[in-house]
């Protein structure tokens, strides 16, 4: 078992949406950056090489779930992607290029779906091709003299830094699901005040529809009198009988139907009324003498 991934994880479909919902936007943000800097020498394929980006990545998280039952099936897929991104970057331009940073997001789908050691061949191939490209671009001397050096040393950086955060993160979490079953006896020596709330957890991890907290019931506010006048109204009987027989006037009962209506969310009298009939209906056990 690879102690940094331990075994293959399969392709959570939500992670991925992430993921790449997060390229779309730096591919949206490049390609609007590109566009309001003019597009550079080469505008026309700049901008196609953006367009292209932008709805590639948009296909990929509309069939997120097709991609993510293909890296599942096939993880090295990945290294395919990172060799396209990386090929988009060299022909807009390793030097000046507006879309080096798109190469770091294959990293990241490299890193929750495959190994680490796919992960790394990701990192070797986006940083052998860069500095290839770059030095084809352009001579050492030269990238020193006009000021390039730093920013290719920047993004050939960019990449085992990408892979070294990402790799981390699997690893906390591996952790945290290893030891589950220990932190769960821990809490149970501790406060008995947190015994109840644990039981009801693992209950949840046990069957995930149960809810952790019961919902309040809707009925929840309603007085002994608004109660029995909406039940009064249930049994047919009309405001101006509730209150010739309750000795009050009509605007007080229609006052507690208001309010009634109010906190149950009822529109009408007859959906009021029908409520009686809900399971969670407090009833008139207790009402006022």
């Amino acid at each position: 078992m690879d102690p940094t991934r331990g075994a293959q994880f399969a392709v959570s479909t939500r992670v991925l949406a992430i993921t790449l919902a997060l390229a779309l936007w730096m591919a949206s943000g490049n390609l609007a950056l590109a566009v309001i800097d003019g597009l550079g020498q080469h505008p026309i394929r700049r901008l196609l090489i953006g367009i292209v980006l932008v709805l590639t990545i948009a296909a990929a998280l509309w069939r997120r779930r097709a991609v993510s039952a293909a890296l599942q099936a096939k993880p090295w897929l990945v290294v395919l992607v990172a060799v396209a991104q990386l090929s988009a970057v060299v022909a807009d331009g390793p030097l000046d290029g507006r879309y080096k940073a798109i190469c770091a997001t294959s990293i990241g789908i490299a890193t929750i779906a495959t190994r680490a050691r796919t992960v790394w061949l990701c990192v070797a191939v986006l940083d052998v091709g860069y500095v290839a490209a770059a030095v084809i671009a352009s001579s050492p001397g030269q990238l020193v003299a006009s000021g390039h050096l730093g920013a290719v040393l920047g993004t050939v950086l960019a990449y085992p830094f990408t892979a070294l955060v990402g790799l981390g993160l699997v690893r906390l979490f591996i952790g945290f699901v290893s030891n589950a079953a220990g932190e769960i006896d821990r809490l149970r020596s501790g406060s008995p005040a947190l015994m109840p709330a644990l039981a009801r957890a693992i209950q949840l991890g046990a069957a995930p529809r149960v809810a952790l907290l019961e919902a309040p019931s809707r009925f929840v506010g309603l007085t002994n009198r608004e109660i029995r006048v909406v039940e009064e109204l249930a049994m047919g009987r009309r405001p101006k009988q509730i209150a010739f027989d309750w000795g009050v006037s009509l605007a007080t009962v229609r006052k507690h139907l208001r309010l009634a209506k109010r906190k149950t969310g009822a529109r009408t009298l007859p959906e009021l009324a029908a409520m009686t009939t809900a399971p969670d209906w407090p009833g008139s056990s207790t009402r006022d003498t």
